[in-house]
């Protein structure tokens, strides 16, 4: 079985609604897209396959539309690609921009390599002056995975996107809370738990996290190539303020 088609039955939307597994045609995005030569080649050297595999709308989910200025979530398309094997990770966030700027509706995207699966979202609201195009306005991306029981990571996030569990009030919720899961694992090294942030706050704090495990990583990178003494006493002094400020940040998420 395909690592995507396990996913599927594993957060529960394959009994409820059935797949269309209908390929995409990549010359489609080439000419949707508006893609430079590198954005074309990463598509034709990196994708197997490109499929459309469920659809979501109103009559087959019973899940309310959600329209506003700013945000148009009428239903939301779960897309599976394939990757070739030399697929690096990098291209993985290009491609997956490449096919979000080209649908306007709300994706989420399922990568498949190797049996391993990486999920992609993004936020998108509606452009204010071309009110039939959208603007990119989050995006996130889980870290490879296999459907593994036992890791304790994988089985939270697949609980936090399974159907019984994500939101049925209108569409925009409804993707939201999968978005908020894809997060969540996203930040799992950072944050050192998976921590799904329902608010701005929450979010903020994750983001203090992160910056400061950069921080700590430059100073790491510097420590190395110090040879006064005197210097590197004062870079692991900082490490270790740093480090303090990130387990404050932590126990506030708490």
């Amino acid at each position: 079985m395909m690592a995507g088609v396990a996913f599927y039955q594993a957060i529960g939307l394959d009994p409820r609604v059935r797949p269309l597994r209908k390929k995409l045609d990549k010359k489609m995005f080439y000419d949707f897209a508006d893609l430079n030569k590198k954005e074309k080649d990463y598509i034709t050297k990196y994708v197997e396959r490109i499929e459309l595999t469920y659809v979501l709308t109103p009559s087959n989910m019973n899940i309310q539309p959600f329209i506003n200025d700013e945000y148009y979530y009428e239903g939301v398309m779960f897309i599976t690609i394939r990757l070739r094997e030399e697929t690096k990770d990098f291209h993985v966030s290009t491609i997956g921009e490449i096919i979000q700027e080209a649908l306007p509706n709300p994706v989420v995207i399922v990568f498949e390599k190797h049996g391993n699966i990486r999920m992609g979202t993004c936020i998108k609201r509606r452009n204010k002056v071309e009110r039939s195009q959208t603007v990119l306005e989050q995006q996130a991306y889980t870290p490879w995975f296999q459907l593994d029981e036992t890791n304790e990571t994988v089985r939270q996030f697949i609980a936090s996107v399974h159907m019984k569990n994500v939101s049925f009030a209108h569409f925009f919720q409804f993707y939201q809370d999968i978005h908020r899961a894809v997060q969540a694992f996203q930040h799992i090294n950072a944050v050192g738990t998976f921590y799904i942030a329902t608010n701005e706050q929450s979010q903020q704090l994750i983001e203090q996290i992160k910056q400061l495990e950069t921080e700590i990583a430059a100073w790491k990178a510097k420590l190395k190539k110090e040879t006064q003494f005197n210097r590197k006493v004062e870079m692991n002094m900082k490490i270790h303020e740093l480090t303090m400020q990130i387990e404050q940040l932590k126990q506030r998420l708490k």
